[in-house]
């Protein structure tokens, strides 16, 4: 009987687990999925790709209502934060290394651990990106604040 009631304990732990983390970080859904890349590439590709300067995305990582695209163009690269909101992406972060600090993760509401869990996320996701174009991520220097008409037209 110990063993049945261990079992069900366990099952029940793992399922209350299981919803607490998905409400922490909603399931980005193939259907919603393409949608969210839209909006944040077409963002990004209007405002500073062009023919003469194309713009390179990369690796972008979505959880809840925070996503990261990596980018790089002319010759520098960087990390674009996106903040949902009313079911719309904005731009609020541009940065380098400092994007994968789970300290500012934290300060834009994110819990302890939901940080750290995106901050290894978006550090799994980059993997697959050269250490040339790794190092243009991480050189683009101090967090700049894009909100509302702050963000500059170039990179």
């Amino acid at each position: 009987m110990r063993a049945l009631q261990r079992v069900v304990l366990i099952c029940g732990l793992a399922l209350l687990i299981t919803d607490v983390a998905a409400q922490q970080h909603p399931a980005v859904t193939q259907e919603n999925a393409g949608t969210d890349l839209e909006q944040i590439h077409g963002y990004m590709k209007r405002t500073w790709h062009s023919h003469e300067h194309p713009l390179t995305l990369g690796p972008t990582q979505i959880a809840g209502d925070f996503a990261v695209a990596d980018w790089w163009h002319q010759g520098k690269g960087g990390r674009a934060v996106f903040k949902r909101h009313n079911q719309h992406w904005q731009l609020i972060l541009c940065g380098g290394a400092g994007i994968l600090q789970s300290a500012l993760w934290q300060q834009l509401g994110m819990t302890p651990a939901a940080a750290a869990d995106f901050v290894r996320a978006l550090q799994h996701a980059e993997q697959a990106v050269s250490a040339t174009d790794k190092a243009l991520l991480d050189a683009f220097g101090a967090t700049v604040n894009m909100h509302a008409g702050d963000a500059p037209q170039q990179h």
